[in-house]
């Protein structure tokens, strides 16, 4: 691109160039050329724009959480049998001589597959519950740990509380015994 190139460019051309007084137009114009402007939009309007997540949002609004991420689970074992049936049909191509079952073959993979994310979700589930319970534990001695600073603040943990009930009745009665 050269110089004359850049100033026989009319500005009705180069959108996001607006008839400024304060600068040259041919100046303005070449540098629309090299940085091209796009026209702000919001983070809405842009995923509003994006099909792929509109789909998934009305896909997770409409099936829920679990019966989405199952159908996903599905899709992703799908694709590593296709896959795999794939890689089979071209290892038997290559030697044919080979005797292969590849739908039996396909099939325990299936059933591997399956097993796999099987135990991967109890794992997961296995390590959430353990993560609860130390969750609550912590909780607990965090609410423990409070009442024993609030005690030690109020001094009612140096103090039993029969001696507490003494001590409030000693105090009344020795009110009543000085105003006598």
């Amino acid at each position: 691109m050269n110089v004359a190139s850049v100033t026989n460019t009319s500005l009705n051309v180069l959108p996001g160039i607006t008839n400024d007084e304060s600068i040259d137009q041919d100046y303005a114009a070449l540098i629309a050329q090299f940085y091209p402007t796009q026209e702000y939009k919001t983070r809405d309007e842009i995923n509003a724009e994006d099909s792929e997540l509109t789909k998934f949002k009305n896909d997770l609004r409409t099936k829920g959480a679990a019966v989405f991420l199952k159908e996903l689970d599905e899709e992703k074992i799908k694709a590593l049998v296709e896959e795999y049936r794939a890689k089979l049909l071209k290892e038997k191509e290559k030697n044919p001589e080979i005797p292969m079952d590849i739908n039996k073959m396909v099939s325990d993979y299936k059933k591997q597959l399956i097993e796999e994310m099987m135990e991967a979700q109890k794992a997961e589930e296995e390590k959430k519950g353990k993560e609860s319970e130390m969750l609550m534990s912590s909780e607990m001695l965090e609410q423990i740990q409070a009442l024993r600073q609030d005690e030690q603040k109020s001094g009612i943990a140096e103090i039993g509380f029969l001696e507490q009930i003494l001590s409030s009745s000693n105090q009344q009665s020795e009110d009543k015994s000085e105003l006598y």
